[in-house]
């Protein structure tokens, strides 16, 4: 029979934790509610973490009321299945170890690393043990401001928060390695004992404790041992239409863009309308008019020459839609009137 293991059977494997407030070492390591549940057979509660059909975990559903910043324990003994989350979350693994899996690749966590996560990725987390303690800290986009301003010239963490303020941007994660950087894990034994006894008057400390973290962070770079961006199904669609459109507009057609990647053009055209806003008609005839103007101001062409370049049929339907999107004919266009 498996021996039951103490509090300080658990963190004395760190051989760390020294100073760390007895209080907040047991609220790290008692099962939570949840938790029980998974162990007498019941499934992982979804509706806790989300309001989309998706798996989107919502900030709202996990941060206290008023709260911009705040820690949840990972929940341990289920596979976590993949999920997204609409804010920035990154995991201190504080004892044992837990293992992330993101576009296909298995990312082991060892006692002490850190992995960040923007809001445009998703992922899955494997089954983790009692001993296995993994600290999620969820970090809402209005702290984060605060904190980029903090760190703006910082040349890791910038970019990575600036691409995570993107309306569309692409999956990004960094694992940092920081078993050995005592700097690093100190500090942020010193954000989880913030957390844990924070009060409202506290908002500006927690500001200046991330802050430093990110800044430690790309002092000691070496700890970075990967960092990817994972482009989704949606930003690959959205590419393929966009360069298809910017290389062949002049004889593009939905049917063939449909046959290239493997759709039905009704789908598609589904498709594009729900990403872009615009049909793939309208995409096609801007590419077109941004095509036609460029050879209005850059060459000689004739608007007869420039109405066969960019691929419309008629001259009278050309100068219809320029006139539409720029206020003028194409001649007076070329003359800058």
């Amino acid at each position: 029979m498996r021996k039951k293991l103490s509090l300080f059977d658990i963190f004395g494997k760190i051989g760390y934790t020294v100073g760390m407030d007895k209080s907040i070492i047991e609220r790290l390591t008692r099962l939570t509610e949840e938790e029980r549940e998974i162990l007498a057979g019941q499934a992982l509660r979804r509706g806790d973490y989300t309001l989309s059909d998706k798996f989107i975990v919502n900030e709202k559903k996990l941060l206290g009321e008023g709260k911009q910043l705040d820690l949840r324990l990972h929940t341990r003994f289920v596979d976590f299945p993949e999920h997204g989350h609409d804010y920035m979350e990154f995991m201190y693994v504080y004892a044992g170890s837990v293992t992330h899996v993101i576009d296909g690749k298995r990312i082991p966590l060892a006692c002490g690393d850190i992995l960040f996560l923007n809001r445009h990725i998703r992922h899955s987390v494997l089954k983790a043990g009692q001993e296995d303690i993994g600290i999620n800290f969820i970090v809402s986009n209005d702290f984060l401001k605060q904190v980029f301003r903090n760190v703006r010239n910082d040349p890791i963490m910038s970019g990575f928060l600036m691409r995570n303020f993107e309306q569309d941007g692409e999956g990004e994660y960094l694992y940092f390695s920081t078993a050995d950087c005592f700097p690093v894990r100190n500090l942020t034994d010193n954000l989880i004992y913030a957390l844990a006894k924070h009060t409202p008057d506290d908002s500006a400390i927690l500001t200046q404790i991330v802050s430093l973290l990110f800044s430690y962070l790309s002092y000691y770079r070496e700890t970075l041992r990967s960092g990817l961006r994972v482009t989704s199904p949606d930003t690959r669609l959205k590419q393929a239409v966009s360069a298809y459109i910017s290389e062949r507009y002049p004889s593009a057609t939905l049917t063939e863009l449909a046959e290239i990647l493997g759709y039905s053009a009704e789908y598609l055209s589904r498709r594009i309308a729900g990403l872009f806003g615009k049909t793939f008609r309208e995409l096609l005839s801007d590419e077109r008019l941004d095509e036609a103007a460029r050879l209005l101001k850059e060459t000689n062409l004739s608007a007869a020459q420039i109405v066969e370049a960019v691929g419309y049929e008629n001259c009278s339907h050309f100068y219809r839609t320029f006139r539409e999107r720029y206020g003028m004919t194409p001649r007076s266009y070329r003359r800058g009137k």
